[in-house]
């Protein structure tokens, strides 16, 4: 069966997209770091000046767990859906200028989300992570989302601009899944 990626920026909606489809159809759902699992101090690390190995280490191994649980799922006849996937590792990887070599899973599709500065801002503070709570996050935020269209465009992946979509309205959900399906 088919693990479908839906990825983008931090802040951008991508794990709430991914519950409310994965709700819809009734499918399992894997996630990057909801709901508290990434490490108070990766979280942290993400905003800092530094630059820790650790942070890769940890996200680029929480990827390779997610996505190796995803396949098995789907290797037994079922569908599932994740906020996650190697491309998104690429271009975060490509922001933050690691020089480390991706050895990652892949989906079997990938479906990159986007939105405009604007909304980006109003998301990520409605998100309201302490971590979150400065201009440096919305800056390496559009950072990463230029750099995955970029590879979007080279890989030939789907991008939905989610500025004017709802992910609680049914009709906006709907227009979604019809895009994924189509991609059968």
């Amino acid at each position: 069966m088919t693990i479908l990626s839906i990825i983008g920026t931090s802040g951008v909606g991508k794990s709430f997209l991914v519950k409310q489809l994965a709700a819809i159809e009734g499918l399992p759902a894997f996630f990057e770091g909801e709901e508290g699992t990434i490490p108070k101090e990766v979280l942290e690390n993400v905003f800092s000046k530094k630059d820790s190995i650790q942070r890769y280490d940890w996200f680029l191994n929480h990827y390779k767990k997610i996505l190796d649980n995803a396949r098995k799922v789907s290797d037994n006849g079922l569908d599932c859906y994740t906020d996650c996937s190697e491309t998104l590792a690429k271009a975060i990887l490509t922001v933050e200028k690691a020089e480390i070599k991706l050895n990652l899973p892949k989906s079997d599709k990938t479906i990159i989300l986007t939105a405009s500065k604007e909304k980006l801002q109003e998301l990520i503070n409605l998100r309201a992570r302490d971590s979150e709570n400065n201009e440096k996050a919305i800056i390496r935020a559009l950072k990463i989302q230029e750099h995955l269209i970029k590879l979007a465009r080279k890989e030939s992946l789907i991008i939905i601009d989610r500025s004017n979509l709802d992910f609680t309205k049914e009709e906006d959900l709907k227009k979604i899944l019809k895009k994924i399906k189509s991609l059968n």
